[in-house]
């Protein structure tokens, strides 16, 4: 591996299954904007049957399967769309609510602020974004015992940070900006859209599931 801590950290944050995106870490990303970095990363990620790919909006980065033909590329692209697909529902739960929240027909986009104050200031006034929230921290995703609308939201919150789909901003932690995963999960969400009977198909059809 290179001796540039650059490259050794993009590598190996990939290689962990995480996104690189602006919001995430400013630093690598920059860094894979240039091509000979590109190049270099994706040179190496080859040997072990990795390739560099972009999401469909260009703003996240991914590690993903070059060859599926092997019982571990497989076995590993199985059990990334299991786990795609246990938490799918919750979030675009989640999407629902922050559009109703927003009054927009416009999904989260990575750096978008997402913000606890505005959501709990819409919720107290609308009954019905209340209820939506109660069923949101039902599913297993968001599942909490807080019965209050502060500490739903707050667990809802910390749960998507964890999950690497929103970043703290600033000081007060309550106010959130989205990752480039959002990128990547609208990408799986396509997929699925246009694929009937997902669940049994061949991940090589599609490189959107050939994630690392």
């Amino acid at each position: 591996m290179s001796a540039n801590p650059l490259f050794e950290r993009t590598v190996s944050t990939l290689l962990a299954g995480e996104v690189i995106c602006e919001v995430s870490n400013d630093d690598l990303n920059n860094y894979l904007l240039l091509p000979e970095n590109q190049q270099q990363v994706a040179s190496f990620l080859g040997q072990l049957n990795r390739t560099l790919r972009r999401t469909g909006t260009g703003e996240a980065w991914v590690c993903a399967y070059e060859d599926l033909s092997t019982s571990e590329a497989k076995e590993a692209v199985r059990q990334q769309f299991s786990l795609v697909a246990n938490h799918l529902e919750p979030l675009v739960h989640f999407l629902r609510l922050i559009m109703a929240v927003e009054g927009s027909q416009r999904p989260i986009l990575p750096g978008s602020l997402v913000q606890e104050s505005v959501i709990l200031d819409r919720l107290s006034s609308v009954p019905s974004l209340e209820a939506k929230l109660r069923s949101l921290v039902e599913t297993q995703f968001f599942r909490t015992k807080k019965t209050d609308s502060a500490g739903q939201i707050r667990t809802v919150m910390t749960n998507l940070e964890k999950a690497g789909y929103l970043k703290s901003h600033g000081t007060t932690g309550s106010v959130y900006r989205a990752t480039g995963k959002w990128s990547w999960l609208y990408d799986v969400m396509t997929f699925i859209e246009t694929h009937e009977g997902i669940q049994t198909s061949d991940p090589e059809d599609e490189p959107q599931m050939r994630l690392a």
